[in-house]
């Protein structure tokens, strides 16, 4: 009767220490990416797409999943300025900085909410998250000391999705790509008004290894586009703080910046919303823009200049991250067949080193050998006592 006891008592405990265990299995939800957090950013893998976002300051490190070739790009906001349009050229120079504000995690702390997933009917499930903070402004680039603290809050959303979809303004649409694209979205609530031209939001762009080129979509004669080839690794700094080089809009519905190569094949991109929003007592309108940049002989500093005044209110931009999957190798069997000769002639090439080296070792050690059997005296021939 006891053993019968301990018997079920001992089914029971298994039963429920099995009903513990699969729990957390059968409560696992499938998603159409793989992704992963932690204390200093959210990290997805989807498609060929892999991008971490970090925590400490808003910015995107991105690269090609599979191809074992793929450098490593990065996109990051940084600061903030505020500024007056001294010489009226309508551009942003670091020059006629009025105030700066600082994104990074040593002047502010930044709230991140967890990933979520939910889903849209256009473009399917999506993975979403955001982070926020509050600004101080400093007087100019020198000054540590906070001259206005609480100017304003700004959040960044980050979202990618498992199907592709448009956005559109005035100017019309553009393809936000599904697993592919990481979008993005900042709003500017200004909450304290301050007697200045505009506001700016400085990007700093770098690509690694051989990718330390910049395609600028531009505007040229006669309303075409024309694509400036502009390398990181001069540094423009040098120049002074009055020098900056204006972009001309194109007059289509976004605005891009393509890293690259010498061979101008874009590898990866960053596009922006050509049109802003800015939202001021209920009223939304459209600021005027504008774009300029230097190199810094490792990346490039992109300023994004609002025209707005000496206004409260609140600034909208949109903006997404991309690869160009034609760019890439995408296997290493691929990047195989691509190079077939090449291939051959390496591997050929080793066989031959190494065959070589081989009968070239057997050389040497023969001669050795026989070298020392004709200086070695013959043994002594010992009677037996």
């Amino acid at each position: 009767m006891v053993l019968r006891r301990n018997v079920i008592a001992l089914l029971l405990c298994a039963t429920m220490l099995l009903s513990i265990l699969s729990a957390p299995v059968a409560a696992k939800e499938e998603h159409f990416l793989d992704y992963s957090e932690d204390n200093f950013k959210a990290a997805f893998m989807s498609g060929n797409l892999t991008v971490a976002v970090t925590h400490d300051w808003p910015r995107m490190v991105f690269e090609h999943s599979t191809d074992p070739f793929s450098p490593t790009f990065e996109l990051g906001f940084s600061k903030v300025f505020l500024y007056n349009d001294s010489n009226e050229d309508g551009y942003f120079a670091m020059s006629e900085i009025t105030y700066a504000s600082y994104l990074d995690n040593n002047h502010v702390y930044w709230n991140v909410t967890p990933v979520e997933f939910l889903n849209d009917t256009v473009a399917g499930e999506y993975a979403s998250f955001r982070m926020n903070t509050t600004l101080a402004l400093y007087e100019g680039l020198e000054n540590e000391t906070i001259s206005i603290g609480d100017w304003a809050n700004i959040t960044f959303w980050f979202k990618i999705t498992q199907r592709g979809y448009y956005m559109s303004n005035s100017l019309g649409s553009y393809l936000v790509l599904g697993k592919m694209d990481l979008a993005f979205n900042f709003t500017l609530d200004i909450r304290k008004s301050v007697n200045t031209t505009g506001i700016v939001m400085e990007q700093l762009l770098q690509g690694g290894g051989s990718t330390y080129m910049f395609i600028v979509r531009q505007l040229g004669r006669y309303h075409s586009v024309v694509d400036d080839l502009v390398s990181s690794r001069i540094d423009q700094s040098v120049y002074g703080a009055n020098f900056t080089n204006g972009i001309s809009r194109t007059e289509l519905p976004d605005q891009q910046i393509s890293f690259t190569k010498e061979d101008r094949i874009e590898q990866a991109y960053y596009r922006w919303d050509t049109e802003a929003v800015l939202t001021a007592e209920d009223n939304w309108t459209i600021p005027a823009v504008s774009e300029s940049y230097f190199t810094t002989g490792t990346g490039l500093i992109l300023h994004n200049s609002y025209l707005i005044g000496n206004e409260t209110g609140s600034v909208f931009q949109s903006g997404l991250i991309g690869l160009n999957e034609e760019a890439f190798v995408g296997k290493l069997s691929n990047w195989i067949k691509d190079n077939i000769l090449a291939v051959l002639i390496f591997t050929g090439t080793m066989c031959a080193v190494i065959v070589l080296s081989a009968i070239a070792l057997g050389r040497i050690r023969r001669r050795k050998t026989e070298s020392l059997s004709k200086t070695d005296p013959p043994a002594e021939d010992k009677k037996p006592e």
